[in-house]
């Protein structure tokens, strides 16, 4: 029997954001020289938000899985719960990078969030009806 729901959690500990190009790399955008090397900056996901990408993530499997997908984005270090996790205790120990991405109370995903390999992961996770 098909599963009926997936939950995915995107576990984020958002570094402060130093220097003018909003990396966090100390440097201002475009001066002295700064470059962040071929394929830095181009896409301009590094811009938006690691919130705002889970929620287009959470509108785009809605739209694909309706009434099947559930996304959460929760920011360790601000959310009420965070000083009780253990995603917060992995990420502050710096050995995966943020995000964390757990499908069903499983992490799946660490350092990005890769919309398509979640988007197969879902897809399969719905048709073998296992977590």
């Amino acid at each position: 029997m098909p599963a009926e729901l997936v939950e995915i959690v995107v576990y984020d500990a958002p570094p402060a954001r130093r220097g003018g190009c909003g990396c966090g790399c100390g440097h201002h955008g475009g001066e002295g020289g700064h470059s962040h090397g071929p394929g830095r900056h181009q896409d301009g996901f590094d811009q938006i938000s690691m919130a705002m990408q889970s929620r287009a993530l959470a509108l785009t499997l809605g739209k694909e899985f309706p009434g099947k997908v559930r996304v959460e984005y929760i920011n360790v270090l601000e959310d009420p719960r965070g000083p009780a996790l253990p995603q917060t205790k992995l990420l502050c120990s710096l050995t995966y990078p943020p995000p964390l991405v757990y499908l069903n109370g499983k992490g799946r995903f660490a350092g990005a969030l890769p919309v398509e390999r979640i988007r197969e992961e879902v897809k399969n996770l719905l048709a073998a009806g296992t977590d």
